[in-house]
């Protein structure tokens, strides 16, 4: 599950620290660097065009850790410098940077005190505490994949599902027969909550992980998580496929897809096609 900085803020009542790496030209190593970071508990990232911020709860850093890793990368950026956030009510400001989302011609993606939009699917995500607005790259790909396929009476499974998004969409696109799942019970009541406000109806929210997937199987398959998450719950997703299922993952870094196409072809996948934006990857993956 990917998180933006604001939605860490509203989620957990915490302490973070941010950290702004600046560089005149962006290295392809810096997708490293940022797993890395990831790798030692920093849970956020944000790139602007000139440099990397990225975030960690202040009770989860470790100074000694992180100086290892800024001295390896350090032929990276020119220089870097801390900035606190103590915590506070961050839930306004992040409604007040809350924009439409338009995922294709015919969907967009807003929250209830938008005004409605014209388009065939108009999407009501209310951005409280999960992840899954329409804003983060992984979302927004996985959301326009959807409408390359037919889904009326599609089975789907959503795995790290947040705030419900991509089964509502799956839903308005005919889908029958979706389960949710998320692990974060907090999250799960959000997801709820939009799942009614868009009047959708074929929708099970499941709290757990891979062991809780039910025991049947789905026409396609949504997973929008980190790559080790995917590797550590990828027994569960064969136990849920057939021969012409569909599985579309998302949530990793580009740089990962040959890491990811190795492991796939272990179980007999392949990976049929593959898309891109800034630097986040989708990958549809069927059985040879």
């Amino acid at each position: 599950m990917l998180i933006h900085f604001l939605q860490l803020l509203i989620l957990f009542n915490l302490d973070y620290l941010e950290f702004r790496f600046f560089y005149k030209e962006r290295n392809l190593l810096i997708d490293i660097f940022i797993q890395e970071l990831a790798a030692i508990e920093f849970e956020a990232f944000e790139e602007e065009k000139e440099f990397l911020k990225a975030f960690v709860a202040k009770n989860n850093f470790s100074e000694t850790k992180f100086q290892l890793l800024t001295l390896k990368y350090k032929h990276l950026y020119n220089s870097y410098k801390e900035i606190s956030h103590p915590f506070q009510n961050w839930n306004k400001k992040w409604e007040s940077n809350f924009e439409i989302i338009n995922i294709n011609q015919f969907c967009s993606v807003r929250a209830s005190f938008h005004l409605p939009t014209n388009k065939k699917y108009d999407i009501i995500i209310n951005p409280k505490m999960s992840f899954g607005t329409g804003h983060h790259e992984t979302t927004r790909l996985m959301a326009k994949e959807l409408f390359n396929y037919e889904l009326s009476n599609k089975s789907i499974l959503d795995f790290g599902s947040g705030t419900a998004i991509l089964s509502i969409i799956s839903e308005k696109l005919g889908a029958i027969n979706i389960d949710a799942i998320e692990i974060d019970e907090q999250v799960n009541k959000n997801a709820l909550e939009n799942i009614k406000i868009n009047k959708a109806s074929q929708i099970n929210v499941i709290t757990g992980t891979g062991k809780d997937i039910p025991n049947k199987k789905y026409d396609f398959i949504l997973v929008n998580i980190n790559r080790n998450t995917i590797i550590k719950e990828f027994n569960y997703f064969l136990n849920s496929i057939r021969s012409d299922s569909v599985l579309i993952l998302s949530g990793f870094l580009y740089s990962d897809v040959n890491y990811i196409s190795k492991f796939l072809k272990k179980h007999n996948l392949k990976i049929i096609n593959s898309k891109m934006e800034n630097n986040w990857a989708l990958l549809i993956v069927k059985f040879f």
